[in-house]
């Protein structure tokens, strides 16, 4: 009986070796790798020579704005960008407008969501002044933002941190967080004190008060956008796979901010980009101390008047999802990042994070969300991009690897450079954990 798909001849990682298999695709589902001629039938076949076969990239830290910011992005350019550029799976933020604090809220995100999406789309919740519980078991993690609340009135001082370290241990849901210890009240008059409020100590700083709370509460944290060495080390000297988890943004790891001279907003996120050290020193902390778990975009479009202004009016925030695999790939391709950590960092480590097993893995049983990647020079350009931001740091970029097919529950969302089936057909919105 023929499967649905058969991807013929492709380049599969096996022990941190390339290997030339093809991948059959049935139900939904990777059916088996086989060699050359001994493949099943395929109600469709890919030809794969010479192309690369990878787990789908899975980002666990997106802004996909939609409701009341859709001029910025929504759920369909956002998923559209996810799938140009090789993620299959995206997990949305909740500082959003409307924040995620309520049933309601969630609720309006997943319907827009599953109307518009190419890609499977998770969820993360905020923490108010009481928490929503009817949203837990619609959502994969709870998201603090201690420098820029998402209600007013609240303070994140210890007893609010052990509070909300309480609430995702009772939930069993990771708690993830913003490393910033600056105050809404601290407004920065010039671009240096911009950067001093958001400091490298400010950043390490929130990061003790984290771990202290969780001294006494073992939960789950995981340290969004690690952009500092020292941060990264006090991550490594409190190492616990299970329940201390981090994560470093592409440009944290390969942009440094003496490149910019930041007259506009076009480099401007929070955290801020550092130095050339904390750069080196994250991408230690990535591959060889394993000290960071994954990459995440932390992808947060704007309108481009929002960007192209002076620096200290400009939002924070840049277009992630169609750079992150063209970049990673190229350091794997460069020989500074190893198959091993590319799929660790990438597509496996966020799914165990998540508590989503069936993903991330390129494997017989688990879900055929793929994307076969094309080893291919070319020039990175935000007008290119399937999202609505188009500004990006990278403008110009030289990079070794090309998205050429996204596949999503076994259905070839896109295909060189066209889109294969419309809005809201494929994909799992929302994705809950096991």
């Amino acid at each position: 009986m023929a499967v649905d798909l058969v991807l013929k001849d492709g380049i599969v990682i096996v022990n941190d070796s390339e290997k030339v298999q093809s991948v059959a695709i049935d139900s939904g589902k990777i059916e088996g790798f086989y060699k050359h001629g001994e493949e099943p039938e395929g109600k469709r076949t890919i030809d794969c020579r010479g192309l690369y076969i990878l787990p789908g990239l899975i980002d666990m830290h997106v802004h996909l704005r939609d409701l009341n910011q859709s001029e910025k992005e929504d759920y369909e350019t956002g998923t559209m960008a996810a799938a140009a550029g090789g993620i299959t799976t995206v997990v949305d933020m909740p500082n959003s407008s409307p924040p995620v604090l309520t049933r309601e809220v969630l609720d309006q995100k997943i319907a827009s969501a599953s109307a518009k999406c190419y890609v499977n789309v998770g969820f993360y919740a905020g923490i108010g002044k009481r928490f929503d519980t009817s949203m837990v078991p619609d959502i994969l993690g709870l998201k603090v933002y201690p420098h820029s609340p998402l209600t007013e009135g609240v303070n994140y001082d210890i007893k609010r941190i052990k509070k909300c370290v309480q609430l995702a241990n009772k939930h069993d849901l990771p708690l993830l967080f913003h490393p910033d210890s600056a105050t809404m009240d601290e407004k920065p008059e010039t671009r240096e004190e911009f950067f001093l409020i958001h400091s490298c100590e400010s950043e390490v700083n929130s990061l003790q008060a984290f771990l202290d709370a969780k001294v006494e509460y073992e939960a789950r944290l995981h340290v969004c956008h690690v952009s500092c060495a020292a941060t990264a080390r006090l991550i490594l000297e409190h190492r616990a796979e299970h329940t201390l988890t981090a994560e470093v943004t592409p440009h944290h790891m390969l942009l440094s901010g003496e490149n910019f001279p930041h007259t506009d907003g076009v480099a401007k996120m929070l955290p801020p980009l550092r130095s050339p050290y904390d750069t080196q020193m994250l991408a230690q902390a990535l591959c060889k101390k394993c000290a960071i778990d994954c990459v995440g975009s932390d992808h947060a479009p704007h309108i481009s008047s929002e960007k192209t202004t002076s620096f200290l009016e400009a939002a924070s925030g840049i277009p992630g999802l169609e750079t992150t695999l063209p970049l990673v790939l190229t350091e794997v391709f460069e020989g500074r990042i190893s198959w091993i950590d590319f799929l660790r960092c990438c597509c496996s480590g966020p799914a165990m994070i998540l508590g989503i097993p069936s993903k991330g893995i390129l494997a017989e049983g688990y879900d055929a969300d793929i994307v076969v990647v094309r080893k291919q020079e070319w020039h990175i350009s935000g007008a290119d991009f399937y999202s609505k931001a188009k500004l990006t740091p990278f403008e110009g970029r030289r990079v070794l690897a090309k998205p050429v097919t996204t596949i999503v529950g076994g259905e070839v969302v896109y295909h060189e450079g066209r889109f294969m089936v419309g809005p809201g057909i494929v994909g799992r919105v929302p994705i809950r954990k096991v």
